[in-house]
């Protein structure tokens, strides 16, 4: 797979920079089989998914366009789902347990073999065998998952899951995808050269894939979580037009299913409300991840979001219950407010559920940005005394967020005497980004429409905040560039690209030049860190690149007033468009 060039044109390299490989059959024809004499019969693959099948062998038409092998079970019966086929998904795990031909847990060696094999529990051999994995290595990839981007964007169990998929409870094209991920993330080694890794990768992220798999109006849950994994993975490997669509389809068809109003469906719709507690916990976990994509690929590129904050009837995803009326144990609900002035006044619930207090913060502090980026949006559009107005309210929501976090939230370093893991460390310092780059939307969208003195102030308090999120980077461990979200890497581009300007501008003291710089390397290295595994920093690194070697200093004020001007999002076309011909606009100025 070829990473797609720094055009300076923006970031839409998406699907441009990969191409569709011919799917090959399996290692063993079906002729060879005990199935040979069936070539009659419908496969289990288009049963599942109701639609017509061709009867081709040894790889029926629909199979063939999925990169599957057809499947027969012994046992011939009538075409059409199997009775209960539908609510499969949403069984407990008692029942799945009890009704399925479950096959014992099989112990993981720490080093598997790297032997190709093409042997399966079931579902479609094809799949494993083109990326040459074993069912050990498999299974070793799995369980790798859930120590990278699955705490990135978290929407398993990993007890529940892996519990599942030892008893072959699991949708085969969700294990596909995590082992297909895993593999390319950390490079894993397997008999090939990689390019089937690839070649799969480029299959799976194919929109036309995307619309199979979630056709109807009712996908399944495991449907919902292999789609949030692609799209979570195509927004920072392939930025631009296609992964920002692709986010956007997934989350309709989460409002045309109802995964904003959880909580209502199940108590108007007995399909829901028979679903299991744990699966609706996952199905929690599974809506506030496309909230978080939702705002990430809306915030970096400048467009309205597409979830409606003060319209979430899906509570956050509590693991302690509280006594109900009846005297029973009932899952503690909470939701998130429907103003931003609101957030605040969640901590102190949420802090009471240590399991999931950092989860549901970094969800609040998701929110706040979200409402820092509506302001940078309306403050191009509004008149200037309503964007003032609404500047101050954000601004005073933001501060009484940060006062009520729990003590030492915000110091950058780890807090080593309240026993806190390097984990939790970096997953806090994931929040504090959030807050500053809230404040630094604010900040920038204050410098504009100001007199000198004014401007001046709200120049000084971007400085400020970009000194503020260096910190951060000086306390960065690069073994986490796998296990957080990488969307936070514009912020780090934005403080970037600001202190840069900040170096070269005549109102900074010589004595501080030193600093500046010194908190342009921090940053710089952090974002480099990121690029050895995402495509999105990669880029941003580029483009920052041609930026700062084009633009020379001093800027007078007029020129930085004319940069602050342009700024709509960190990846918005029209912003990278200008980073890349900067020079030849301040110049004419």
């Amino acid at each position: 797979m070829q990473h797609p060039e720094s055009t300076g044109q923006g970031l839409d390299v998406g699907f441009q920079c990969r191409h569709l490989e011919s799917i090959s059959p399996p290692g063993e024809s079906p002729s060879q089989g005990p199935l040979a004499s069936m070539s009659s019969r419908v496969c289990d693959n288009c049963i599942c998914k109701k639609v017509k099948c061709d009867r081709g062998r040894p790889t029926c038409s629909r199979c063939l366009t999925r990169g599957e092998t057809c499947t027969y079970t012994s046992i011939r019966r009538k075409p059409g789902p199997q009775r209960g086929s539908q609510h499969a998904e949403l069984l407990p795990n008692s029942q799945r347990s009890s009704e399925s031909s479950a096959t014992s847990g099989r112990s993981v060696s720490q080093e598997p073999a790297l032997e190709p094999s093409i042997e399966t529990r079931g579902g479609s051999p094809q799949l494993r065998a083109q990326l040459h994995v074993s069912q050990q290595q498999e299974e070793y990839l799995i369980e790798k998952f859930f120590d990278i981007v699955q705490d990135a964007n978290p929407i398993l169990s990993r007890e529940r899951f892996l519990y599942r998929y030892r008893n072959s409870l699991c949708c085969q094209d969700l294990v596909s995808t995590i082992v297909t991920i895993t593999a390319k993330l950390t490079g894993f080694s397997t008999s090939t050269d990689g390019s089937g890794i690839d070649a799969r990768i480029d299959f799976l992220l194919s929109s036309s894939l995307l619309e199979q798999d979630m056709i109807g109006d009712s996908p399944s849950l495991d449907q919902y979580r292999k789609a949030c994994l692609l799209a979570f993975y195509e927004f920072h490997q392939f930025p631009g037009h296609q992964s920002w669509m692709r986010i956007g389809r997934l989350t309709r068809m989460a409002y045309r299913i109802g995964l904003d109003r959880l909580e209502n469906l199940r108590k108007l719709y007995r399909e829901w409300s028979v679903i299991s507690k744990e699966d609706i916990q996952e199905w929690r976990s599974v809506w506030w991840c496309i909230y978080r994509l939702d705002t990430y690929s809306n915030i970096s590129s400048g467009t309205p979001f597409l979830i409606e904050s003060d319209l979430i009837n899906t509570s956050l995803v509590m693991a302690h219950s509280s006594p109900s009326p009846g005297g029973t144990e009932a899952p503690q609900e909470l939701y998130l407010p429907s103003e931003s002035e609101g957030l605040w006044k969640l901590l102190s619930a949420l802090t009471s559920d240590p399991e999931t207090m950092i989860m549901n913060i970094h969800n609040l502090t998701v929110a706040a940005t979200r409402e820092a980026g509506s302001v940078t949006r309306s403050h191009l559009l509004r008149p200037q005394e309503d964007t003032i107005k609404r500047l101050g309210d954000v601004g005073r929501h933001l501060s009484a967020l940060r006062l009520a976090l729990p003590h030492g939230w915000l110091n950058p370093k780890r807090n080593a005497f309240s026993y806190e893991s390097q984990a939790d460390h970096h997953a806090r310092l994931l929040t504090i980004l959030h807050l500053l780059m809230a404040q630094l939307l604010l900040s920038i969208s204050d410098c504009d429409r100001k007199q000198y003195d004014e401007w001046l102030m709200s120049w000084q308090r971007v400085l400020e905040i970009c000194q503020d999120i260096a910190s951060i980077a000086e306390q960065w461990n690069s073994s986490f560039c796998l296990k957080v979200d990488p969307g936070i890497c514009f912020i780090i581009f934005t403080a970037l690209i600001f202190l840069d300007v900040h170096q070269k501008s005549p109102e900074l003291p010589a004595n501080q030049q030193a600093n500046i710089i010194h908190d342009k390397t921090v940053l710089r290295l952090q974002l480099e860190q990121f690029a050895r595994i995402w495509t999105l920093p990669k880029l941003l690194t580029l483009s920052f690149e041609t930026f700062s070697e084009s633009v020379s200093g001093p800027l007078s004020y007029r020129q930085v007033s004319i940069m602050l001007s342009r700024f709509e999002a960190p990846l918005h076309p029209r912003w990278l468009q200008f980073l890349s011909s900067a020079r030849v606009e301040l110049e004419s100025c």
